[in-house]
């Protein structure tokens, strides 16, 4: 892992605008002993029947030279990671794995003395090999995902010129743009684990569906009602360090939640940390929007939005498959990767430069600083027409993202839920290979056309596709039809977002979206909630397209507003 880590840093590295001929500059203390322990590991790799010591030495020359070379960014990962498996093997004489991960990801099942089976007398199995990656074809230990990531980060910052003279580049490659996209990567993919873990935890100790739907809106709700009051944070103390403090408050949070479930405390306690951890957040995501105009220039917008918007979906559904395997083996221990997810984020924040304008926060100004944002919104004749066009216009989103699991279930998989649930993953698998091919294709032609027109022709081709997805006569159909919505999402994602950032005032962008994202969670709550009933009454594929039906009359008559369409 540790070496493929390192040639990922390398190349997405180059691919940043980093100068490949820095690496001749890179020193490492104890050297030999890292070329020592590399040819143990190779050995031990090639002949897995080698006495389990040689695996030890190998791993201990590895932390040690990490630990002596602390400063470089990822050393301290890979010192951390080389003691977890350490420890995992120390204390099980091998390292335990599970046959049934390893079965599903189509890996062969390991030999030799390093490996034993994962049962319940493993001990540290949060620390054994528990995390599948299907790609891969390999089961990994969370050791692994640090060393790896590690080794990454590297090169990858060696690289690059330092964030500090890189700092008015503005552009995608660049430093700054790098550590703020692989940082806001790495905490998205940690989202979906709080939701999954706490449902699992809930439901295991209540058998409850009412408390485990508490739980779910325990850890999503904030998001929605807290988003007003989480942007005007972001803004009074900065972008950067509000993304980097709702890191650093959800680390705290989310690991203090193993201990409090093993203690069997009121699960009220249990959900009183994943709300306030679900505050942070409400305060990371609009931060999230408003830093990129500090680190990207105008012209370059659309592109920057494009590629954060591929990796959410990507993270979206990488992550929540992710979690829910990482969830089913170790239980309660998933909060602790949730947790380290948000560590590494918030290191990398910290090497962040932003030139941003000094404020002071005080609280008594709080919720002016929320009212400034949402009358800015307000007043504003092209915010406001895109606001309501949008909230009109997305109504859709909600209705097809929790009653398509139902629509497959029901037409493509017999009512067998389990079959469902499979072709629900290809289902928004698909999604994220639209929205990648989409990010990666849709910038340049955006850019020649007006914002406005863009937007409307995104949310037309939305309304149409989310029509025929409700009429799909086969499974292959209704997958085509899916990765072209994800496609179709870039068109009307990418403008509406850019349009927000153009148009507001640095100081003021991240209240803006925050009254935005709250808006829009909060018009989104209702249709959630009723959705499912008034499918039950009229059917799932008739709502559906109904909701399509919706998106796009709202699309045709924007056709008709000029603030809407003629932005440019």
């Amino acid at each position: 892992m540790l070496a493929s880590g390192v040639l990922a840093g390398i190349a997405a590295g180059i691919a940043f605008g980093g100068d490949w001929r820095r690496l001749s500059t890179l020193t490492l203390r104890l050297w030999p002993l890292l070329v020592l322990a590399a040819l143990a590991r190779a050995a031990t790799f090639f002949d897995p029947n080698l006495p389990l010591w040689l695996y030890l030495a190998g791993y201990a020359g590895i932390a040690l030279v990490a630990a002596a070379n602390w400063g470089l960014p990822g050393a301290a990962l890979i010192a951390v990671g080389t003691t977890m498996n350490m420890a995992a093997i120390s204390l099980n004489s091998g390292m335990p794995y599970d046959p049934a991960l390893v079965a599903s990801v189509g890996a062969r099942i390991p030999s030799g003395e390093f490996y034993v089976i994962l049962d319940a007398s493993t001990r540290l199995p949060f620390f054994a090999d528990v995390v599948p990656i299907g790609p891969l074809r390999g089961v990994y230990s969370v050791g692994d995902l640090l060393i790896a990531l590690g080794g990454f980060l590297i090169p990858f910052m060696w690289l690059q010129p330092t964030p500090q003279a890189d700092a008015t580049r503005h552009q995608l490659r660049s430093t700054n743009f790098a550590l703020f996209w692989l940082a806001q990567v790495i905490s998205k993919f940690g989202d979906p684990i709080t939701v999954i873990a706490l449902t699992f935890a809930t439901y295991r100790l209540t058998q409850s569906a009412l408390v485990t739907a508490l739980a779910v809106a325990t850890a999503t709700i904030p998001n929605a009602v807290f988003g007003f009051v989480g942007g005007a944070v972001a803004d009074a103390i900065g972008t950067r360090r509000a993304m980097l403090w709702s890191d650093i408050t959800r680390v705290a949070l989310v690991a203090l939640i193993p201990p409090l479930l093993a203690a069997e405390v009121p699960l009220v306690y249990v959900f009183v940390l994943a709300f306030l951890s679900g505050i942070a957040g409400a305060i990371f995501n609009p931060a999230r929007a408003a830093i990129v105009p500090a680190l990207i220039s105008r012209e370059r917008l659309a592109a920057a939005n494009s590629l954060v918007f591929a990796s959410d979906r990507a993270v979206e559904i990488v992550g929540a498959l992710a979690a829910g395997v990482f969830v089913a083996t170790v239980g309660d221990a998933a909060f602790y990767l949730d947790a380290l997810t948000f560590a590494v984020s918030a290191v990398l924040l910290s090497r962040l430069v932003v030139i941003e304008e000094p404020r002071s926060f005080r609280w008594s100004a709080l919720l002016g600083d929320v009212g400034a944002g949402l009358s800015f919104l307000r007043a504003s004749t092209v915010l406001w027409s895109n606001t309501v066009f949008s909230l009109i216009a997305q109504v859709a989103n909600p209705v097809i993202n929790t009653l398509a699991p139902v629509l497959l279930v029901r037409r493509f998989a017999g009512n067998d839920a389990a079959m469902g649930a499979v072709l629900f993953g290809g289902s928004e698998a698909a999604i994220a290979l639209g929205a990648v091919v989409g990010s990666a294709v849709l910038p340049g032609y955006i850019g020649r056309l007006r914002k406005g027109r863009a937007l409307i022709t995104g949310f037309l081709l939305t309304g149409a596709m989310i029509i025929a997805i409700a009429a799909a006569p086969t499974y292959p159909v209704a997958v085509a039809l899916f990765a072209v919505l994800g496609f179709t999402n870039v068109l009307f994602y990418v403008p509406t977002v850019t349009i927000l950032q153009e148009f507001t005032p640095q100081e003021m962008t991240a209240r803006v979206f925050g009254a935005r994202y709250a808006l829009t969670n909060l018009s989104w709550l209702p249709v959630i909630f009723l959705g499912g009933y008034v499918g039950d009454l009229v059917g799932v594929d008739v709502l559906i397209a109904a909701a399509g039906a919706i998106t796009l009359v709202a699309a045709l008559a924007a056709t008709l507003v000029p603030s809407i369409r003629d932005v440019p």
